[in-house]
């Protein structure tokens, strides 16, 4: 990579400094205090470097304008640097870009070959076709009924939250390594029928699969295994009790086995499959999610203060941080026949990666893309849950885990501080997220 492109991001460390009083109703602006130098001969494979993905958002203004490159070479989820060699991909930063590539499933394929062609489990709905996406995606919206994840779980959440706020108290602490990656790895347990105790190994295993966090090729094999033979096992007894007529709760894991539609059901490994799906999709990336809010919040009191008057605008603090600062940074499509791009020729067989979160700060969209507003009008164009067959099924669910967090920081803190430098992560390029987050909660 060109080391004089990127070696202004080691001062910055991709934290947004805000400024300017919030009172309600009124937009809050923020913008980053720098930008990193960026020579005009800087190019799409080196969005692969670590102080890049510490901040992106200036690369990707500065290659937004350019005619689409190709040559970034990434890994997708479950697959390992070492071991595995990327295919390079064509790199789709606008946003009416991205979503021309989400609209057009039948020439842009979900299907993960490189995903397939090594030892990683591919993912359920997010690695499959039409028409057998449309099939499960219909099984998963039975089994994704809203009494199931959203009206029994609810009353679980707010009291789980509670309980992760007591052990922490008031006083300092890191918000990314003490209670964010906690919530959505319980969640799941909770959704999939899981011991509850099993969170932390969840966390870990997610970490691992998403390459995101700093794993060695052998630590990232073994997580990969550990999270296959777990599910694995927890499916068998779960037919097993099944078939031998043993009551059997009302969770996910039992909705994937039992659910039927016009004559069809999931295999037992497509079971696993979904467990494992919604575990590395919704354990990791919410937990960056619940992070980033807390940016916002640790970097402007007056926000805090103003979400702690009116709680009626936390689910815009949280629409408005999904935009700005959405934690998914990229999917992959593999092109399916030869297609005009954007001005560029994508050839039967290219890959192709699809930015969400430079879709998100597009200005040929969005206003003012980097700042935060509080009440953006066009909010509905964000990118950060996908666009066309492949939006995220599990959108409600994280949304809802971001405002019971908030809502219960709200609740019990007067204030929350900034209490140290906050480092994001530099182990990948799928997730945009804070590795540590030192705040002081204030009774």
């Amino acid at each position: 990579p060109n080391s004089s492109a990127i070696h202004t991001l080691n001062n910055h460390a991709g934290c947004q400094h805000r400024a300017g009083p919030l009172h309600p109703g009124e937009d809050q602006m923020t913008q980053a205090s720098t930008k990193p130098y960026i020579p005009d001969e800087f190019h799409v494979r080196d969005l692969y470097h670590p102080d890049v993905m510490a901040n992106p958002y200036p690369y990707y203004a500065h290659l937004r304008d350019l005619p689409i490159q190709f040559g970034l070479e990434d890994y997708p989820p479950g697959t390992i640097p070492g071991l595995d060699k990327p295919y390079p991909a064509w790199v789709v930063l606008k946003h009416a870009d991205v979503q021309e590539v989400c609209r057009r499933a039948d020439v842009f394929s979900s299907r993960d070959i490189m995903q397939e062609e090594s030892e990683a489990p591919t993912l359920m709905l997010v690695n499959h076709d039409d028409p057998r996406h449309a099939e499960l995606r219909k099984i998963a919206q039975m089994a994704f009924s809203p009494k199931r994840v959203m009206s029994d779980v609810a009353p679980w959440m707010e009291t789980t939250v509670e309980a992760q706020l007591d052990m922490v108290g008031g006083g300092t602490v890191d918000f990314m390594q003490d209670l964010a990656p906690n919530l959505p790895a319980l969640v799941m347990t909770k959704l999939i029928g899981t011991p509850e105790e099993d969170y932390v190994l969840l966390r870990r295993w997610a970490n691992a699969f998403m390459v995101t966090s700093d794993f060695t090729l052998a630590e990232r094999q073994q997580c990969n295994i550990e999270l296959w033979n777990y599910y694995q096992s927890a499916v068998d007894q779960r037919y097993a009790d099944i078939e031998t007529g043993k009551p059997v709760p009302d969770d996910l894991m039992s909705a994937f086995i039992q659910t039927e539609s016009n004559g069809s059901r999931l295999t037992r490994e497509e079971v696993v499959r979904f467990c494992l799906t919604l575990v590395v999709a919704g354990a990791e990336t919410t937990g960056y999610l619940l992070g980033n809010l807390i940016d916002v919040l640790a970097d402007d009191p007056e926000m805090y203060a103003t979400l702690r008057t009116d709680r009626s605008l936390v689910r815009a603090f949280i629409e408005e941080s999904l935009r700005r600062d959405g934690p998914v940074q990229r999917l992959h499509r593999v092109c399916t026949q030869d297609y005009e791009l954007g001005g560029a020729q994508i050839r039967e067989g290219d890959w192709v990666a699809i930015f969400h979160a430079s879709a998100n700060r597009d200005p040929a969209v969005f206003e003012r893309p980097d700042e935060f507003i509080l009440k953006r009008p066009n909010m509905i164009k964000q990118a950060t849950f996908g666009h066309g067959i492949h939006h995220c099924m599990g959108a409600g669910i994280a949304r809802n885990e971001a405002a019971q967090m908030i809502n219960s920081l709200l609740n019990r803190y007067s204030r929350l501080e900034s209490a140290g430098e906050r480092v994001r992560q530099r182990g990948g390029l799928l997730n945009y997220g804070l590795e540590t987050c030192p705040v002081n909660l204030v009774v």
